[in-house]
Formats: C-alpha cells, sequence, structure tokens
C-alpha cells in the first residue's frame, strides 16, 4: 500500500488501511506513507485548518448539508449521500483514535448556523493520527504466535512524481524523489493519493486561475499538484471548477508568523459593521450583502481584484463595542487594527489619501438611514443606505464615533477547487466514469467544488473517503470482495 499526503486524508486513509490490514490477518503487509514537507512540517493544510465540521453534534449533520452539497459542488448524489451518511460515524471514529469535539467557535457573528471542532483544531488531528502511524511503524507484530507483521515507513521530503503500472495497465505503484532528487520506485497494488490541491503552484495557479496568490497556511505552499497531475497522467477525469480557489481575506501583515497561518478571524468580524476601501481610499464593495459564512468569500474575491491585491477595512469605536466581537476575533494577536483619533490620522497610518478616505466616510454617513435603532449585529438586519454606489445593504449606520480603526486586508488561496473525479468509494475514475484499477484518492485533490465552497465541509470530506480510501484500497490489495 503505498499513501501520498498526510494530511487529514492521507492520514485518515493510513489509519484505515492498518485497521483494515489486522483485522484481516494478513502476512507481511506493508505500508509506505509519503510526505513531501520535513517531520516539522507535516500534516498539510489540516495542521493550520480550524478543522469545524458542519455537524451540530458527533452523531447529527446540519439540517442544510445535503441542499448545500447538492447546490453548490459537482459531487454525485451517491458521493453526497455517503458523506452525510458516514460522516457521524467517521467523527466518532476519530474519538476512537484520541480526538474530543466540541461546539466550534464562533468566528461568524451574523450566522447561527451550527458547528463541531476537535480540540485542538486541525493540528490535534496530526497530532493524534500521526501518532497511532507511527505506533505502528514501530514494527507491531500480531497474531497469537506473533506470526504477521505489518510494516508502516513514513517516507518525509519524498514527492510522488508519478505513477507506476503494470503490464495490464493497472497501477503497480509510485515513481517518488527524495530531497536529494534521487528517484526511488515505490511499488503495491494500490495507491492512494491524498496530496491536496495546487494552491502551492505560482506555475499551475498561472495557468489555471490566471493568477496567483498566497497561500492562507505555510502547509498549503506544500501543495504544488504533482498528486493531480500524476492522477490526470494516468486518464482520471478532471472535475471541480479548475479556474476557481477557495478565498480568504486576511492580515498580510502576519505573512510568515511564527504560527505559519495568515490570520482572518478579526479582519472577517469587523467587515459588515466597516467599510472596505483600497489604495485610493474608495470603496469597491457592499459589505453588508450577507452574512459573513457567505461574504468573507466575497470579501477575498473583490479584495483580489484590487491594486495590489490590497484592501482595508475601516470601522470606528461602536464595533469594538458589540457584545461577543472580542470572543469572534480568533488571531495570534501578532498585530492589533491600526488606531488614530481621526479618519485621516488613520489613513496616513494606512498610507491612503486622507482626504479620499475622509470624503468616502462622509458620503457613506450621508447616505446611511438617520435612525439606527434596528442595528442588530448578529442578523441581516436591512438596515441599508440610500443612493450610495456600491450600497451596503445590512448593518449601515455611522461611522463617526472615534477612534477610528483598520486592518489591512489580503485575498489567501486555501485551496483550490480543479482535481480529480472520484466515485462514492473513492476510487479514482477515468472520463468514462469506470475506476482505475488500484487507484483511489481523498481530499482537497478530489475537486467537488464550484463558484464557492461549501463551508466547514472539506476536512470532514477528506476524514470520510481518507478512511473509506484506506478499507477499499486493502480489499484491492488483498483480493477481498468489494470496490
Amino acid at each position: 500500500m503505498i499513501i501520498v499526503g498526510a494530511g487529514v486524508a492521507g492520514l485518515s486513509a493510513s489509519l484505515a488501511s492498518i485497521e483494515r490490514i489486522v483485522e484481516l490477518g494478513t502476512h507481511d503487509a506493508r505500508i509506505a506513507v509519503l510526505e513531501r514537507s520535513s517531520r516539522a512540517d507535516r500534516g498539510g493544510n489540516t495542521r493550520y485548518s480550524t478543522a469545524t465540521f458542519r455537524m451540530r453534534d458527533v452523531h447529527t449533520i446540519n439540517d442544510d448539508f445535503i441542499d448545500r452539497l447538492r447546490a453548490k459542488t459537482d459531487a454525485s448524489e451517491d458521493y453526497i449521500q455517503v458523506l452525510a451518511r458516514q460522516a457521524p460515524e467517521a467523527v466518532r471514529w476519530a474519538e476512537g483514535h484520541g480526538l474530543e469535539f466540541a461546539p466550534g467557535p464562533r468566528v461568524f457573528l451574523t450566522s447561527n448556523d451550527a458547528r463541531i471542532q476537535p480540540e485542538g483544531a486541525g493540528a490535534a488531528i496530526v497530532r493524534h493520527f500521526f501518532s497511532r502511524v507511527e505506533d505502528a511503524s514501530r514494527g507491531r507484530f500480531y497474531g497469537p504466535d506473533n506470526d504477521r507483521a505489518l510494516a508502516v515507513e513514513v517516507h518525509y521530503e519524498t514527492t510522488a512524481v508519478r505513477l507506476l503500472a503494470d503490464g495490464e495497465g493497472a497501477v503497480a505503484g509510485v515513481g517518488a524523489r527524495d530531497r536529494a532528487g534521487e528517484l526511488s520506485h515505490f511499488r503495491a497494488p494500490a495507491v492512494i493519493l491524498a496530496s491536496g490541491g495546487f494552491e502551492g503552484s505560482a506555475e499551475m495557479m498561472t495557468r489555471y486561475v490566471g493568477f496567483d496568490l498566497p497561500t492562507v497556511s505555510r502547509g498549503g505552499a506544500h501543495n504544488r499538484g504533482e498528486g493531480i497531475r500524476m492522477a490526470l497522467d494516468a486518464g482520471a477525469r478532471p472535475t471541480g471548477q479548475w479556474s476557481q480557489f477557495h478565498p480568504l481575506p486576511a492580515d498580510p501583515r502576519t505573512t510568515g508568523a511564527q504560527s505559519g497561518l495568515m490570520t482572518f478571524a478579526a479582519v472577517m468580524e469587523t467587515v459588515p459593521y466597516g467599510l472596505m476601501v483600497n489604495d485610493s481610499g474608495d470603496r469597491f464593495m457592499d459589505e453588508g450583502a450577507t452574512s459573513m459564512d457567505y461574504l468573507y468569500d466575497l470579501v477575498g474575491r473583490a479584495v483580489q481584484q484590487q491594486a495590489g491585491q490590497t484592501g482595508y477595512v475601516v470601522f470606528d469605536s461602536k464595533t469594538m463595542d458589540l457584545p461577543h466581537y472580542r470572543k469572534a476575533v480568533l488571531r495570534d494577536k501578532v498585530h492589533e487594527p491600526h488606531q488614530a483619533d481621526t479618519v485621516e490620522g488613520l489613513a496616513t497610518l494606512i498610507g491612503v489619501d486622507g482626504e479620499a478616505l475622509a470624503a468616502t466616510v462622509a458620503s457613506y454617513n450621508a447616505a446611511v438611514p438617520q435612525d439606527d435603532s434596528q442595528f442588530d449585529a448578529m442578523r441581516l438586519d436591512g438596515l441599508s443606505t440610500d443612493g450610495l454606489t456600491p450600497p451596503k445593504s445590512n448593518w449601515a449606520r455611522s461611522l463617526d464615533a472615534p477612534p477610528f480603526y483598520c486592518y489591512p486586508v489580503t485575498c489567501s488561496n486555501v485551496f483550490t477547487m480543479g482535481g480529480i473525479g472520484t466515485d462514492h468509494t473513492a476510487r479514482v475514475i477515468d472520463a468514462e466514469g469506470d475506476p482505475i484499477p488500484g487507484l483511489y484518492a481523498a481530499g482537497e485533490m478530489t475537486g467537488i467544488y464550484r463558484d464557492k465552497y461549501v463551508g466547514a465541509t472539506s476536512v470532514l470530506r477528506g476524514l470520510v473517503f481518507g478512511r473509506l480510501a484506506g478499507y477499499n484500497a486493502v480489499d484491492h490489495s488483498f483480493g477481498q470482495a468489494g470496490p
């Protein structure tokens, strides 16, 4: 068995493979996990993810779970039904590997949509799952007479570059390069690809999306699309929306911070109650178009279209005084917002023309309702501007209470939406929809999303289908009935 990648999908596949091999009682089974990062940086995007799941609790998916996936993805009905049905089972399975789940953090003040999250977020998934994989890698013998053995090897700084095939065209292993550039062949009757999207590849981003962007995490920078290219070369069906990505508004000042993550929650929570302006001091979007769990995607895309892919969210002390605001600000605290007693002073701090920014704020203040008593930070309140372009459709109250604040905003790339097709059993399929023998895939590299990411489903589907891939790939390898 060969597993390429060690985020949630690859680690779930690894653990499931180990479990299934032990269950079958096979002789001298071997699993090789190929991870392009170093051991210190392992875990891919998962390690830095909030890892929230679109579930009310560990037993129950959200009411809109299936409908949202039907509306915003290219996934088949079988795929959606398997994900919905097996999500609770997979979460409880993860609990068996050391994770503890609790209600997720409320980072969207304007949405009551439930989430759960492993305590410790994505880093906890990587830590707990890897500890199980490493336990197996120490050479665990099993059976009444210690007559069977399972060998698990993790190869760090090893990048898979091509799939190997047998004489009949079935997958027979992987060719991979180590840190020194030496090519090795890992042979096996089944390969699971779980190496993420192509957000870390400037060449692929430019070719398919049209421009490059910083990845939201250091883990995402390792996702350079080799797994996708390997599968396409083997005849896999391209799926998802190759020209799109999952954007996230982020504070560019924290790029490269020790956390490895561009922070975003503070930016996200202030946008609905402030003004988004560009380097010229002009507004460029409707900051109150919808609730923040939908708006953040629009913010990221709108900022990307500005000069230098930069914007600023400007707000006043009334936002700072909102109930729950500070609880919702999940950030590493490396940088607080810029602060000044006047709009012009704030403009000086961020390098924007003071007169232009003051004029923008004045025009906005003249267009807001005089009576803002219906303002409600926790819901779409309908408080909108009159005669302003672009409008502000909700939360339009004056920006006039000093001190004034500002977060710089850039657009970062969480993951790309183009990938390869799989069926509901995690088998990679070709252009005709037929499975490619011995090839499985899970996680970000399997493209299903279109136009907009369905929040809190990415890590969850990596868990569900990584686990399925592990079970099914072992059954394929050892001639068991099933896919």
